[in-house]
């Protein structure tokens, strides 16, 4: 088929919904590089995927059987792959750093497997390079061969959990990795909560698309004619009238909310606040 005929037989609405997953991915795998692998995210996505599939069947014909015929239709997911994930149990690993980095996993080898253990069962110190019981050998069990030791070395070195102990060995101080701590961890925790927290009440929308009395309210206001001269001007005044907007929200839910029996038929409730904007390419 011809580019032109490709061209052609696209569907615009498909086309816009494309980019808007982009829209959405984008800066989710932003955040995500450097912070998990993209085999720990595509298990974690399978694994959503296939849980998800099935609760919407179940929401369309709550008396029929979810058959794996159906999951692979709306997944795309290889029946074999959904038999897997149906039939595995919860794995706890997938909490783990180890299962979310390669860095992590290097350093659970070293700490935890036995021929890496010597004296009162602790860490050997390795040398570097070469074959047999070295760090490079160990790098490449764990990681496989795309990754170099040096690069795993020089990450582990700036992180803290690996010392350098003369020119070819190399001493584990500590075997827990995990690249988000302190503000960066808060600020990317409480942005997943907040971006959570959007994309289900879309989905209520949706699902209640035939309703508008049941949807709630979802807004965006925006421009893209600011001329950048006012600009810094434009978010301050924004900020301060958001900042004012939250704390006329939380005397609003302190009337509401009843601290005092916690075992009462309560809801989740609230509003989310945020500023944005676009100042670099493929925001």
């Amino acid at each position: 088929m011809s580019n032109v005929a490709l061209k052609e037989s696209q569907n615009p609405k498909a086309a816009r919904f494309t980019e808007s997953i982009i829209r959405v991915l984008r800066p989710l795998i932003r955040l995500m590089v450097g912070n998990i692998t993209f085999q720990a995210f595509i298990g974690l996505a399978k694994q959503i995927y296939v849980e998800e599939a099935q609760r919407e069947l179940k929401k369309e014909d709550p008396q029929a059987r979810v058959t794996k015929s159906a999951l692979a239709l709306i997944t795309g997911i290889d029946t074999r792959a959904i038999s897997q994930l149906l039939n595995a149990k919860a794995d706890d690993n997938q909490h783990d750093a180890q299962y979310l980095q390669l860095e992590a996993a290097v350093l659970a080898d070293w700490g935890l497997k036995p021929e890496y253990r010597g004296a009162e069962n602790q860490p050997v110190d390795l040398p570097v390079y070469g074959r047999g019981m070295t760090f490079q050998s160990l790098v490449t069990k764990t990681a496989g061969r795309n990754v170099t030791a040096q690069t795993v070395l020089d990450r582990l070195i700036s992180s803290g959990n690996v010392e350098l102990i003369d020119e070819n060995t190399v001493r584990l101080i500590s075997r827990i990795y995990f690249p988000l701590t302190g503000a960066k961890y808060e600020t990317i925790d409480n942005g997943m909560h907040a971006a959570s927290n959007l994309l289900r009440t879309v989905q209520h929308n949706l699902d209640n698309k035939d309703r508008p009395d049941k949807r709630l309210v979802q807004q965006q206001r925006w421009s893209m004619s600011i001329p950048r001269e006012k600009y810094s001007a434009f978010k301050a005044v924004m900020t301060q009238m958001m900042r004012s907007q939250i704390d006329d929200t939380f005397k609003v839910i302190e009337d509401y909310e009843d601290e005092e029996d916690k075992n009462a038929d309560n809801v989740t409730a609230g509003v989310g606040f945020y500023y944005f904007e676009s100042l670099e390419d493929n925001d």
